[in-house]
């Protein structure tokens, strides 16, 4: 382990989330799905997306900008599709529910959508999607965002990062999921260079003035992200806006603000989870024996001479997640945002270093 990380325990870390979140007036099931959430991509190596968020949540909920007891409700269904609504509450539980209920849906009709507006920042897409698949079903997940990446050919922020996952069942492999941004770095990413002192690779950013920079700091200062291969994280982000904006009847690019902070309005983030059921097309043993096969054929290939393994996607997280076991290791600047979170809430935090 680095040992610039700091160790706790996976429960007391969990139990912590939850006492922090039922304190603000969230249910103490819908607490309980965001510690699980975060605990899980953090312990995946996802630091931008886990334990870092908690700060963020706090400050949006005790400003009054997300509810923090608004109900999960299904407005409207017509055959394998459903409109949902976080109704201006949390992204993470809202997410949740809507993946479990695609998974219902897909039960039934080979394939389940659901739609869900009136959202906030959910996290990481990768946890929904993964969760989908450990229930032998292909899952995809996107969502909607404020703007903070510039369009090709844009000097400012124009649309959101729009992230996109997928995850299928792949037999003794766990699950292959995918997990990505459209901007060529994630905003989490950029934070987390920043308290590092690390510069960016180039192609990444934009300062404020529409040049390009490798300063995280630029960002911060008025600058933008910049879609990954140019005109093709551009053109996904644009499939995502279409699909979990524009479907789901949530906000769009200016209009959306996923960490709201303004009492008496909703961020609209909007949302689209999918899942498919394998075994109504074709038996889920044989489908994983032909993902498991696909995935030998990679781990075989020729590799580069400085290449000593050949990974599949997600592999490396479900690595990091055994590892993890009952512990989770956090960067000392997650560690003091955390305890920062637990000063707000008036949460008096169980969780100790193990060692640092």
């Amino acid at each position: 382990m680095d040992p610039s990380l700091i160790l706790v325990r996976q429960n007391a870390l969990h139990q912590d989330i939850c006492c922090i979140f039922t304190r603000l007036g969230v249910t103490e099931m819908d607490a309980v799905m965001i510690a699980d959430t975060l605990i899980q991509t953090e312990q995946w190596g996802v630091l931008s997306h886990g334990i870092l968020r908690v700060k963020h949540y706090v400050e949006c909920l005790q400003s009054g900008g997300i509810l923090p007891n608004a109900l999960f409700t299904v407005d409207k269904r017509s055959g394998s599709w459903a409109q949902a609504s976080a109704n201006g509450g949390l992204g993470i539980p809202a997410c949740t529910k809507a993946a479990d209920l695609s998974v219902s849906i897909a039960k039934e009709h080979t394939v389940g959508v659901v739609n869900v507006n009136m959202s906030h920042h959910n996290g990481a897409e990768g946890f929904y999607t993964y969760r989908i698949a450990r229930q032998g079903m292909i899952g995809m997940v996107m969502s909607t965002g404020n703007p903070i990446m510039a369009i090709t050919g844009a000097a400012e922020a124009t649309l959101g990062n729009n992230p996109f996952s997928y995850a299928v069942p792949a037999g003794r492999r766990g699950v292959v999921m995918m997990d990505i941004a459209m901007s060529a770095v994630a905003d989490g990413k950029v934070q987390i260079a920043k308290v590092a002192g690390k510069r960016l690779p180039p192609g990444c950013i934009l300062d404020r003035s529409g040049h390009p920079s490798v300063e995280p700091d630029d960002y911060f200062n008025g600058g933008v992200l910049l879609p990954f291969g140019a005109h093709k994280g551009y053109g996904l982000a644009v499939m995502v806006e279409c699909c979990a904006g524009i479907l789901s009847g949530a906000a769009l690019t200016q209009e959306i603000n996923s960490w709201n902070m303004k009492p008496g309005t909703c961020g609209n983030t909007g949302h689209f989870l999918m899942a498919i059921d394998i075994s109504h097309i074709m038996p889920l043993e044989q489908y994983t024996g032909r993902v498991e096969k696909l995935i030998d054929q990679f781990k075989s290939a020729r590799k580069l001479p400085d290449v000593k393994e050949i990974y599949y996607p997600g592999e490396l997280e479900q690595r990091r997640l055994h590892l993890a076991g009952d512990t989770v290791s956090l960067l000392p600047s997650t560690w003091a945002s955390f305890r920062e979170a637990g000063r707000l809430s008036g949460t008096t935090l169980t969780a100790t270093p193990i060692y640092h």
